[in-house]
């Protein structure tokens, strides 16, 4: 028992400690917030894009400051964090260290306090303001995230940014999802587990977790009519009611789902194509959805499960793929290997026992803990999709964007689907805005877990900290850098995701002589025409344009740049290929693999700098008389990345992974200097192109 309470006071504790950021933060622990008077108050020198008649502005809509409880997590000295990171501090980052067009600040919902609220806004109200509308060099959106978890696949509608287009239009509390995930342990006194975290001195540490509840959680939902309430949290506890408010308050908004295959808070088999069953999705809110972002790729379907259901309500261990191996089968495989070390045999009894167990327990904290005496290497590659770029960690593909596109459900005669723009962002808890400029500082460019020296709090083998990168940006097509128009490119979808890298891209139907972009939705009888267009981004220089060093500080671009900063030449990495996919869209949930060619050609570019540019054709489009969509990627030469290779396999004669090297977050083999980095071909993803045939 004693063994127990210590093991789920080690997860349990700092979960706990980053709702107490409230409280410490005002106690002083980090000094008084930053005003906002510390925003540097000077734009950036901006220049004309003159490559096309409509510009390409670069950007990113889900950013952290430490107002998140898991940003507040590892900014704590006792975890060596970086301390504090303020609105103020994403401001600065985008506009001199990222050279961004515009941003939004997306902070937990759940966590925030009114005060907290007004702060942020005034804040990003400021800096959108520092440049003029005639010459603007960044566009700041006001925005929040929703965050919810379900601890089932019915309930699990997963985690939402909501992008507002109004800057002065905005409500008087975040919309959040009431108590779900980490927000439901608020509930419980787990005061007792505090003192059992690894390697602290308790009296370094704030207890006062029941002070903390009165004082930030006590705060009543708005819902719950409470009365001579000072102030209340507005809670939507589905994406519907979510929707239903954004409307009451007359906001014009876009509501963007992210991150939807990493399975650390997402259950086994989920699916997306749920929320078209009931009602939970918007088609004039739900336009766009995250493909990349610094917690992992979600872009593609794989036929793979972690656990199968039983008629009986149970779970039993599929079999492994050449793509896919469960953790529940790894773990029969690894005692086995125990029993041959002790014994000579193999006990496949024992083995067969511990999938199952490990199956029916496939979501719980102690799940590896059931293999007594394993290391993280042990593991291997369970849980990870193989074969893909960088997916996220253990990844459920239902809830992919390509399960999105592909998926379609009838209801009263009425079909419902997806029509998704395609998106990339960073996800950066530390308030660094489109962090993906050079691939340096894995733990501050991304979100990656671990500290200046060694710090064991983690429990393996969840290797998360493997699986980050420095994270994605959004492309946006359009006139000017204004707000509305941003605002209208993002709604009408045309949009493109990249991993990081400012590649320029463009992809269009060609249809009575014209050129209808990416994102677009059309019903035509022919077969169609595309064009695709790519230019690599440009190569980085050391260090940070002279503009930088006159606007800010020599302290200050060390401690939020890091001493390096978007700085092109005038060379460009040169595109390696253009593969397309193609989506028939199905109401066949269970064989999406089917309905998704990826990838349904592939263009090799002979790129000598110009750039590369294609055209094709769908010969089979009218005599299928099916609707189909299509969207590209845009891939360019190989250069090494922030975690390019997560788990660095070590790979036998038959491709089999024999042993690997996770980019570890704690323990002995912990090397805090170590950037992970591995080649890996950067890339850019259009936003479909929906073609509907038209009879």
């Amino acid at each position: 028992m004693i063994k127990f309470l210590k093991f789920l006071g080690l997860i349990l504790s700092p979960f706990i400690l980053a709702l107490l950021y409230v409280f410490i933060s005002s106690s002083g622990w980090f000094g008084s917030l930053p005003e906002d008077g510390e925003l540097v108050y000077s734009p950036r020198p901006i220049s004309e894009n003159q490559l096309t008649e409509k510009q390409i502005f670069f950007g990113d809509l889900h950013v952290h400051t430490t107002f998140s409880q898991d940003a507040f997590l590892f900014s704590l000295p006792m975890l060596q964090g970086e301390g504090v990171h303020p609105p103020s501090d994403a401001c600065n980052f985008a506009r001199f260290c990222s050279s961004l067009d515009f941003f939004s600040i997306t902070d937990h919902a759940e966590g925030m306090t009114k005060e907290m609220w007004e702060d942020s806004l005034n804040s990003i109200r400021n800096c959108d303001e520092i440049s003029s509308d005639d010459n603007k060099d960044l566009v700041v959106f006001a925005g929040w995230e929703w965050t919810q978890m379900g601890s089932s696949p019915e309930t699990h509608f997963g985690h939402k940014n909501v992008i507002l287009r109004d800057l002065y239009n905005a409500p008087d509390v975040p919309i959040g999802a009431g108590l779900t995930g980490l927000d439901l342990l608020i509930e419980n006194d787990l005061t007792p587990f505090l003192p059992l975290i690894a390697d602290f001195p308790p009296e370094s540490i704030d207890f006062d977790f029941l002070k903390f509840r009165d004082e930030s959680y006590s705060i009543p939902f708005c819902d719950q009519n409470v009365k001579d309430a000072s102030e209340c949290k507005e809670r939507a506890n589905t994406p519907r009611e979510l929707f239903n408010k954004i409307d009451e308050l007359g906001l014009d908004a876009l509501v963007i789902p992210h991150g939807t295959t990493w399975g650390i808070h997402s259950p086994a088999n989920s699916t997306m194509s749920s929320q078209l069953l009931n009602d939970n999705h918007d088609p004039k809110k739900q336009r766009l959805m995250e493909v990349y972002s610094g917690h992992g790729n979600s872009e593609v379907y794989k036929n793979i499960q972690h656990t199968k259901k039983l008629p009986s309500g149970g779970f039993e261990c599929p079999l492994p793929t050449e793509e896919f191996e469960p953790c529940c089968w790894r773990a029969g495989e690894i005692v086995n290997q125990q029993c041959l070390n002790e014994t000579g045999k193999e006990c496949n009894d024992k083995a067969d026992d511990i999938r199952k167990e490990f199956a029916n327990n496939s979501s719980g904290l102690l799940r590896f803990s059931l293999v007594e005496n394993a290391t993280q290497e042990d593991w291997k590659q369970c849980g990870q999709l193989k074969n893909s770029f960088l997916p996220a960690y253990t990844y459920r593909p239902a809830m992919s964007s390509q399960a999105a596109l592909a998926s379609e459900v009838e209801i009263e005669n009425t079909i419902n689907s997806f029509k998704l723009g395609l998106i990339g962002s960073t996800d950066n808890h530390k308030a660094r805005a489109g962090a993906g400029y050079k691939e340096f500082a894995r733990k501050s460019m991304g979100d990656s877990w671990g500290a200046k020296d060694n710090l064991t709090w983690i429990l393996p083998p969840e290797r998360g900290a493997s699986f980050y990168s420095t994270g994605g940006l959004v492309a946006v097509h359009a006139d000017t850098l204004e707000r509305n128009n941003i605002y209208n490119s993002l709604y009408d979808r045309e949009v493109y995701a990249t991993s990081g890298e400012r590649i320029l891209l463009w992809f269009n139907l060609i249809y009575n002589n014209q050129e209808i972009p990416m994102g677009s939705e059309i019903a035509i009888p022919s077969n169609p025409t595309f064009e695709v267009r790519a230019l690599g981004s440009f190569k980085q220089l050391p260090g940070c344009p002279d503009y930088v060093h006159t606007a800010m500080s020599k302290e200050e671009i060390s401690r939020l740049c890091l001493n390096e900063c978007y700085n092109p030449s005038n060379e460009r990495y040169l595109i390696d290929r253009i593969e397309i996919v193609k989506i028939l869209p199905t109401q066949n949930l269970g064989s999406l693999d089917k309905a998704i060619q990826d990838p349904w050609k592939t263009f090799q570019c002979d790129d000598t700098g110009q750039g590369c540019s294609i055209s094709f054709q769908d010969n089979a489009f009218s005599s299928a008389k099916e609707n189909a969509i299509y969207y590209v990627r845009a891939i360019q030469m190989e250069t090494d990345a922030v975690g390019g290779d997560p788990l660095r396999c070590e790979y036998n004669e038959f491709g089999e992974c024999i042993k690997i090297r996770p980019c570890y977050a704690s323990g002995p083999d912990f090397d805090p200097s170590d950037d992970c980095l591995a080649p890996i071909g950067e890339r850019a993803w259009s936003s479909p192109i929906f073609l509907n045939y038209l009879n």
